[in-house]
């Protein structure tokens, strides 16, 4: 269920955090990364799960592309950007994951 939804209900909402993966994507699609293994185990306890942007300024996969992962595997992310990291290079290892017409909201 989308957490606009839960927000409008007047639910108490609740979310988990996971860290991007150092690096890309493993290229065995059938090898889920380590953010989306701790969102799977997330699942059943958390409405959603943030992703974080670069913490600790750590060169790591991108938010967003982290965050399409998970809404792949239909876990609801909470896609964080942090302004200090607008120019990070990971934003260039996410471009290699997603394609610009993939978006988290549908």
């Amino acid at each position: 269920m989308k957490l606009t939804t839960l927000f409008e209900k007047g639910e108490f909402v609740v979310t988990g955090e996971v860290d991007p993966i150092k690096g890309a994507v493993n290229r065995d699609k059938s090898i889920d990364p380590t953010c989306t293994q701790e969102a799977k185990y997330l699942q059943g306890w958390v409405h959603a799960v943030n992703v974080t942007d670069n913490q600790s300024a750590v060169m790591r996969l991108g938010s967003l592309a982290a965050s399409v992962g998970l809404k792949q595997k239909g876990i609801e992310p909470v896609y964080q950007q942090s302004v200090k990291n607008e120019c990070s290079h990971s934003g260039r290892v996410g471009d290699s994951q997603i394609s610009a017409n993939e978006k988290i909201h549908e």
